[in-house]
């Protein structure tokens, strides 16, 4: 009798730890968060426009991502996100961090989005730096889809042109614009002041815009500023596209 009473007693507990284990994998899955990378699907790049931040790390949900550093003016291209939960937080890349900013918005799986760091940290502008999505609609067939940010502080407004063409018209500074298709094809895009836009601060040639493929142009630096405040342009692909916005 006491050994049948054992085996009962054993059988409820494996019955018990196998329950347990069947409904804390359920309950893992339910949980965006808890998803793997791969489930996620969630892109993210690090644009470091900011002079004298400093290079940082960055933490999600209060976990350091890696021991990778985000340094001006540097693109760090997509990397996965391992969790959704919010915070995301760039903190300061030495033994004890600080933290610089917080993002508490939370980002949808199946997305690609960009961070620009903006402004100093000398006058704490830089906590006006945005995370913006990157997905959008496909294009027209035989066009891709270009946008232009404003990422240059103390800057009047800007205009993009695509081949002499004004594709993007007054601009502020920490503004996105919208998408604009383009004929697929090379491209000199130039950059202007809205209020001199006879004087091209800067340009950037020979940029090929792909059928179906989406780019974001965007400026760095001060115009009339020299060495490491030259200002300047880049262009990030954001070639994951959603056939619909959801």
């Amino acid at each position: 009798m006491a050994n049948k009473n054992k085996s009962k007693v054993l059988v409820s507990f494996f019955v018990a730890v196998i329950f347990g284990l069947v409904v804390c994998a359920v309950s893992s899955c339910g949980k965006g968060g808890n998803a793997s990378s791969v489930g996620l699907n969630t892109g993210l790049q690090i644009v470091n426009l900011s002079p004298d931040i400093q290079p940082v790390y960055l933490y999600q949900h209060y976990i350091r991502y890696s021991t990778t550093t985000y340094t001006y003016p540097n693109s760090s291209g997509y990397f996965y996100l391992s969790t959704l939960e919010p915070p995301l937080q760039l903190r300061t890349a030495t033994a004890a961090p600080v933290i610089l900013l917080q993002f508490d918005t939370t980002l949808k799986a199946n997305r690609k989005y960009t961070m620009f760091i903006t402004g100093f940290r000398k006058d704490s502008s830089f906590v006006s730096s945005f995370i913006v999505s990157d997905s959008t609609s496909l294009p027209t067939i035989g066009k891709g889809k270009v946008r232009f940010v404003h990422a240059s502080p103390n800057t009047a407004t800007l205009d993009l042109r695509a081949n002499d063409t004004l594709v993007v018209s007054g601009t502020a500074y920490n503004k996105v614009s919208k998408y604009v298709e383009l004929t697929a094809g090379n491209y000199n895009f130039t950059i202007t002041t809205t209020r001199t836009p006879t004087k091209i601060e800067t340009t950037l040639q020979n940029i090929t815009i792909q059928d179906g493929r989406a780019y974001t142009i965007y400026t760095k630096g001060i115009v009339g500023s020299a060495d490491s405040l030259a200002f300047g342009a880049g262009v990030l692909t954001n070639n994951l596209l959603s056939k619909t916005l959801q």
